[in-house]
């Protein structure tokens, strides 16, 4: 398979997602990174880490309206929790505001069989935001290949956000039938 044909595969598997920035219009303010959980942790260890609002995320990820918080377990260090407001707001005025970014994903080099293209593997990474330190955090799209070996299991699952900022350990929001689940990756 040529470049041009791995790309253009590539491209036909794009996921929609977006980037969450630091910066953007008012319009699109669409959580807040850090500090305090805007819907409450169950009591126990936890450390909150984002903030969205859920009319966001992609369509068929998560839920369409009110706010979702996520926390990491700082005991384990592996899991955490998903909290959900289906009638929260995001505040006026936060400090560590995050505005939406409407991007495309594409599939990491794990998705397509047969491309072990390096120059495809470059132009993954310069549109993967973890190389790019573009975003603080990502709604949906493609997840990344990490080393733990779980890339196929999880494949079937909807990613609904990950984040890059202030990592290790990156943090992995997951759905599925079961509800949410939280994943945090350390390499």
């Amino acid at each position: 398979m040529s470049d041009a044909q791995i790309v253009a595969r590539a491209e036909d598997l794009a996921r929609p997602c977006v980037l969450l920035k630091k910066s953007g219009a008012k319009s699109d303010r669409a959580g807040v990174w850090g500090g305090p959980g805007l819907v409450d942790a169950p009591s126990g260890p936890y450390r909150h880490w984002i903030s969205v609002d859920c009319s966001f995320f992609p369509a068929g990820l998560a839920p369409r309206s009110g706010i979702l918080s996520v926390y990491t377990n700082e005991d384990d260090c592996s899991s955490g929790v998903v909290t959900h407001d289906p009638a929260g707001v995001l505040p006026e005025r936060t400090n560590n505001t995050l505005y939406a970014h409407h991007a495309r994903s594409l599939p990491p080099p794990d998705a397509l069989t047969g491309a072990d293209s390096e120059s495809y593997m470059r132009v993954w990474q310069s549109n993967c935001p973890l190389y790019t330190g573009e975003a603080v955090a990502v709604l949906g799209g493609w997840h990344f290949p990490w080393p733990d070996g779980d890339w196929d299991e999880l494949r079937a699952r909807p990613l609904l956000l990950w984040t890059i900022e202030d990592s290790e350990p990156w943090v992995e929001v997951w759905g599925g039938a079961s509800g949410f689940q939280v994943m945090q990756r350390i390499t």
